[in-house]
Parts: structure tokens; C-alpha cells; sequence
């Protein structure tokens, strides 16, 4: 085994003999090697002893084309339909490949024809041939001509049974045939069509399946029907009974019997359904005793609706899951909710009422309460501290508010004017009046009243009456001779809030 450059140098006798030899013994052996010649040239030969095989160089210098085996065995690649690996030089995209392991392929023009592989020959286009020997299974054959066979057929069974006391004769035009059934009994086996061998619901004119006509009576049998029906005529119902058929009455049925009711109970005139009375109304429900009653359930409520059945004539509404009536409307249009007998107004509420707005004898914004609300509220001064003795208290209703409240003064030194600010809600810019009591003050028996919208709309203060020709005057710190300095004040007044 040898390989070599391929490059005589110029050297001495021996050396260039040398360099000969090795030369002739890479062309004898094919530059047979395990491992490929370091020098290369396009289209050389290289006996490739690692892989056993014969490979020659491409044009382009850069790949090696295994053509055989050493042992004389002929190798192709794979190829493909559109390039196999065996050609014809003039019509290279036929030929044959392989598409798959232990699968040999024939192309024509790019296009598979013919697959063999361990499951038989497979076979794309039609098939031509003047004698076909052997078994053939054909899948959607088509043949064209004459066919001749010791045995056929269909299905596993045999064709001269598939197809026995029937004649196929010459069609009366090119759109029908005519089929004629050589037995000499009526069997209803004429041109039956049948999905499989063991399949039910069998179908043929004249058979013994689901469906049959019977030409001498020109009758079709079926086991059902199936569709709306609008285009069958002269149907009979002598199949199905109905009892106490009255009309308008509601037609209710088993599940098994051929009879079907007419109840007297449930009456429907097109428009109006009506339970045990004939109805005048969408829904109409009457029964004949003390009440009528009418259940609306799922799976979070459960209520009736009754008229009568509370020791009554009113319609009441009556919580099933906790026993209890809910609301009532007796006879004389009074309301009651949470109470059932006894109602004593138009509305008769047994608990408390949350709304937005009450109207009280009209239905203008005048009549309109829609606020009512009370509380406590923290007061300030402007000088000094208090003490709070009773508790500074408000109720408002609507616009109207009324404060009441007492206060100490812990300062009795200043002449500043008395504010009591922080009220809950301002005045509207009026002014208004309360009345005040003052105890251990130096007011020379003067009247005081509280004032609310004299020193601010938010501010009460405290005014003493006219001497005479005065305007009055206000209460200061001073004014009060002992350090408890008891006041009481209450004052209404009207706000914008």
C-alpha cells in the first residue's frame, strides 16, 4: 500500500529511482491507504482499505465518489425519484434509487412508478399486460378489455355466489339498467346494498333490509323516518291514540305507549297558558280552594308566591328555605313587608328602611326628605381650653340641623369674644338664634342668646340684648366671675350641605 505526490525531484541516481518507485507502486495499487493521499488531484484513485471500498476524486478537487467495493461488490447511493442513483445519460431523472432500507424504487421522468420492498411490489399508474398469471389483489382497480380469472372475489366471497339468480340485461337507454331476479319466489332480495357483511341497517329496493319498496303495492317500508316530515302526504294516525282530545288542550304522553292525553287542566289558545282555568291573561293559575300557589326554585332560593293561605285574601311572598313570609299585599293596597296580618298603612314595615329619598305629602323637591342624620361633633375655641359636661350632640334632617350642648370655659381672664367653631355642618349664611344658659357670670342681668352666622357661618357665638339705643353686645371670657364657668347652649339652623 502506497501513496505519493506525484512529483519526480530532481536528485541523484538512487534517490530519484527511489522517488520513482514509490511513484509507480501509488498508481499500480491505486494509492490504496487508510487514510486518503495528503497530495490530491482532481479525478484520482484512492483504494480506501479503512472503509474497503474504490473512490475517485471529484472534478472539483474537494470530495471523494465511492464507486465499488474492494471485493468487486458494485455500490450506488441512495438517489432520489428525481435523481437516482442509476441514470441514463440522455434522461438522468429515470432510473432507480432508494427511497427507504430494503426498498428498491423505479422513477420515470421524476415520478415514482414502482416500489419494491419485503411487503410486495407497489405499482402508481396503470397497469398493461397480455396475460397476468398468479393471485392479484387490486385496490381500486380499473381494467379495460377482457379479464379472464379461474376465481374472483369480493369481500372473501366468492362472485358467482355474490352475484347468483340475478341477470343484469341490456339497458333500455344509456341512463338506466334493468336487473331481473331469476328466482321464482318474491324473496325482496332485488339490487340489495349492503355496508359489510355483518353490518346492520341494510338498505335496497325490494330487500329484506331497513328500507323496501314492494312495486305491486307501491308502498315503502322504513323502521323511522327522519326529517320534518313536509313532504309526506296521506299519513294516517290510526297508530296513536288521544283521549279526552279537546280544544286547546295541552297533549302530554309516555314514553312507551301509542296513547296520548289531552289534559283538561292545561289549556294554551295560542297566546295564553292557563293552569285549571281557561285563561284570559299570558300565565293564568287558579285553584278551586283557600289559596293559589305558585313555587320558583333553583339552587340558591326557594320561594312561593300565594294568594291567600294566611288567614287572609292578600298575595303574599314566602321564603321556603327559612319558613317565613316575606311580603304581603292585602285587599285594601296596603303593604307589608316582614309582617303578614294587621297592616296599618299603605306601607307596614317590620324592621328598619334604608333609602335615598322619602316625599312626605307631595311629589315635588319641597316634599323630598332624602337626608336624615345624628351624631356627636367635637368643638374648638379660640382661647384658651374647655371641659365638656354633657355631650355636644346634632340631628339633621334634610337641610335642617339642631345642635345642643354644654361647655367650661377654663378662661376667665380674656376679653376676647366667646367662638365655639367645629360644628358639623356650616350655616347657609343666615343669621340664627338658640338659647343659652349662663351660670356665675358678671352680665348685669342682661338677656343672651347663641348665635350661629353673627361671627361666621361655622362660629356660635353668644349676644347679650339691646340696653337701649345699642346693638347688643357678645360674651367675653371675662364675663364670668368663677373659674367653672358653666354654659349651655341649644341652636337650629339651616345648612347648604
Amino acid at each position: 500500500m502506497a501513496t505519493a505526490d506525484y512529483i519526480l525531484d530532481n536528485a541523484t541516481g538512487a534517490n530519484f529511482r527511489s522517488d520513482l518507485n514509490s511513484t509507480l507502486a501509488a498508481i499500480v495499487s491505486n494509492n490504496s491507504s487508510s487514510t486518503e493521499p495528503s497530495t490530491k488531484y482532481a479525478y484520482q484513485w484512492w483504494a480506501d482499505t479503512n472503509e474497503g471500498v474504490l473512490k475517485i476524486r471529484n472534478s472539483a478537487n474537494d470530495g471523494w465518489v465511492t464507486l465499488l467495493q474492494l471485493d468487486g461488490t458494485l455500490t450506488l447511493e441512495d438517489g432520489s425519484n428525481t435523481a437516482p442513483a442509476l441514470g441514463f445519460r440522455d434522461d438522468l431523472n429515470t432510473g432507480i434509487f432508494s427511497s427507504a432500507a430494503d426498498t428498491l424504487d423505479v422513477t420515470c421522468g421524476g415520478t415514482t412508478r414502482g416500489s419494491f420492498s419485503s411487503s410486495g411490489l407497489a405499482v402508481t399508474g396503470n397497469v398493461t399486460a397480455t396475460t397476468f398469471v398468479g393471485n392479484i389483489d387490486a385496490v381500486d382497480g380499473d381494467f379495460d378489455g377482457t379479464l379472464e380469472a379461474d376465481a374472483i372475489t369480493v369481500a372473501g366471497t366468492a362472485l358467482a355466489t355474490v352475484i347468483a339468480g340475478t341477470t343484469v340485461t341490456t339497458a333500455t337507454n344509456a341512463s338506466h339498467v334493468s336487473v331481473a331476479d331469476n328466482e321464482s319466489t318474491n324473496e325482496n332480495n332485488l339490487i340489495p346494498f349492503i355496508e359489510d357483511a355483518s353490518a346492520t341497517g341494510n338498505v335496497g329496493l325490494e330487500s329484506d333490509g331497513d328500507l323496501h319498496y314492494n312495486p305491486s303495492t307501491g308502498t315503502v317500508t322504513a323502521t323511522k323516518f327522519v326529517g320534518d316530515g313536509s313532504g309526506l302526504t296521506n299519513l294516517s294516525s290510526s297508530g296513536t291514540t288521544i283521549n279526552g282530545n279537546t280544544n286547546n288542550q295541552v297533549i302530554t304522553a309516555t314514553g312507551t305507549a301509542n296513547t296520548v292525553q289531552g289534559e283538561s287542566n292545561l289549556i294554551f289558545d295560542g297566546s295564553n297558558l292557563g293552569i285549571r282555568t281557561t285563561p284570559s291573561h299570558s300565565f293564568h293559575l287558579s285553584e278551586n280552594g283557600s289559596s293559589t300557589t305558585m313555587r320558583i326554585e333553583n339552587a340558591n332560593a326557594d320561594f312561593l308566591i300565594q294568594a291567600g293561605d294566611a288567614g287572609d285574601d292578600g298575595l303574599h311572598i314566602y321564603d321556603m328555605d327559612n319558613s317565613a313570609y316575606r311580603v304581603m299585599v292585602d285587599n285594601s293596597g296596603n303593604v307589608g313587608i316582614g309582617i303578614t296580618t294587621s297592616l296599618a298603612a299603605k306601607l307596614h314595615v317590620n324592621g328598619s328602611i334604608t333609602s335615598s329619598s322619602i316625599l312626605l305629602g307631595g311629589t315635588g323637591s319641597a316634599n323630598e326628605l332624602s337626608d336624615y342624620e345624628e351624631g356627636t361633633w367635637t368643638a374648638t375655641i379660640n382661647v384658651g381650653t374647655f371641659t365638656g359636661f354633657t355631650t355636644l350632640r346634632y340631628t339633621k334632617i334634610g337641610n335642617f340641623v339642631k345642635l345642643n350642648g354644654g361647655l367650661i370655659f377654663n378662661n376667665t381672664s380674656s376679653s376676647t369674644e366667646v367662638q365655639i367653631s367645629g360644628l358639623p355642618f356650616a350655616g347657609n349664611g343666615d343669621q340664627f338664634t338658640g338659647t343659652v344658659w349662663l351660670r356665675r357670670t358678671s352680665t348685669g342681668n342682661k338677656p343672651y342668646v347663641a348665635t350661629i352666622g353673627q361671627s361666621g357661618a361655622s362660629i356660635i357665638s353668644y349676644q347679650h340684648f339691646s340696653n337701649g339705643n345699642d346693638m347688643g353686645g357678645f360674651l367675653a371670657y371675662s364675663d364670668f366671675q368663677n373659674s367653672s364657668t358653666y354654659n349651655n347652649f341649644s341652636i337650629s339652623y339651616f345648612t347648604n350641605s
